[in-house]
């Protein structure tokens, strides 16, 4: 199997794009290519959203504590949105804040951006450096979903980062990093590697399709997959399918049972599907989802568990913005913005 390609968000709109800010009950509009960037920088430490329009943004580094939401990965032909993409060096990054009190003593903290959530958004695409969402040490509660992404990189002690119906090439670490908890759920990706685990470890891979099919994965638990390699000695699996005539689930693994091994392509998939590669207009569909079900009673794959396969964002989306190109004479410039919520389930 080939690496995930992530031209599929490659939309543009014609339309400017747009960024809007919630601040409390304040609400602020930004405008362009820094829009993203402008809003940000407008947002409290905590707790502030950020909405973006389909189209180009800029990218940051974040170290505030903010959700970010766009209109989601990928053109959505029944609509007409265009996907929301952030291009260029992106990251979770720790940030020293000085302050100044009235006697002139100044205090350093580290502003850390845990509980950030991100959401219908194409983090483009490529193999160069510049083009991975780096995740710095010592941070938790980090959700992605229904994004798409080239590489997430880990450093050390995260804890609880969450990446739920997305599409990506690999999450790996930085080195040896530990990370303490690890939830990936009903994502496609391309591989999971580089992992040290401690005592404290819980690094959980749910009804993912994991397409790579030479190096194994990253050490974890593995339950109701499709895979297309071994796994890391130290892993567990249960229920999952291993594609490929030779594929087994690996040594050193601990078999927790109801595995499927050396499972040929054409047994897995429904007819448009083929061979499970990635692309937007696959369903990933099972030929036999009442055989190959899960240990939660649903099927294996995308659409079984918790959270069945839907690339449409579930939070309101800015789906067409209307922009004077010119202020009034109070010098106020008119701005009509058309939000839709999810509809499909």
């Amino acid at each position: 199997m080939a690496a995930i390609s992530l031209l599929a968000a490659k939309a543009q709109n014609n339309e400017l794009p747009m960024a809007t800010l919630q601040h409390g009950e304040q609400t602020m509009v930004f405008i362009g290519v820094d829009a993203f960037k402008n809003a940000y920088d407008a947002a409290a430490d905590s707790g502030d959203v950020i909405t973006l329009s389909s189209g180009l943004f800029n990218s940051i580094l974040i170290s505030k504590s903010i959700s970010v939401y766009g209109a989601g990965f990928e053109d959505d032909e029944a609509t007409g949105t265009k996907a929301t993409i952030i291009d260029g060096y992106i990251g979770l990054k720790n940030e020293e804040i000085a302050t100044e009190d009235g006697d002139g003593n100044i205090t350093k903290n580290i502003r850390k951006p845990n509980k950030c959530r991100f959401e219908g958004i194409a983090f483009v695409v490529n193999y160069s450096p510049d083009k991975t969402f780096r995740i710095d040490s010592d941070m938790s509660d980090i959700i992605f979903s229904k994004c798409m992404f080239n590489n997430i990189i880990i450093y050390n002690d995260i804890k609880h980062l969450m990446v739920n119906q997305c599409v990506g090439n690999n999450i790996s670490g930085y080195y040896t990093p530990v990370v303490k908890s690890l939830y990936v759920v009903n994502s496609h990706l391309y591989e999971i590697a580089g992992y040290s685990l401690d005592k404290t470890s819980a690094i959980k891979i749910d009804h993912c399709i994991i397409s790579h099919n030479g190096t194994p994965s990253g050490i974890g638990f593995y339950s109701n997959n499709i895979l297309y390699s071994s796994l890391h000695s130290g892993a567990m699996a249960e229920n999952n399918i291993f594609v490929g005539l030779n594929s087994s689930v690996g040594m050193g693994v601990q078999d927790m049972g109801n595995n499927w091994t050396g499972v040929a392509d054409a047994d897995v998939w429904a007819e448009e599907n083929a061979d499970g590669s990635y692309a937007e207009d696959k369903t990933f569909e099972l030929k036999y989802p009442e055989k190959y079900v899960g240990t939660d009673g649903t099927q294996i794959g995308l659409h079984g568990g918790l959270y069945p396969w839907n690339k449409i964002p579930g939070t309101p989306r800015i789906v067409e913005s209307n922009i004077d190109t010119k202020t009034s004479a109070e010098g106020k410039l008119k701005v009509s913005i058309k939000v839709e919520a999810q509809t499909k389930e």
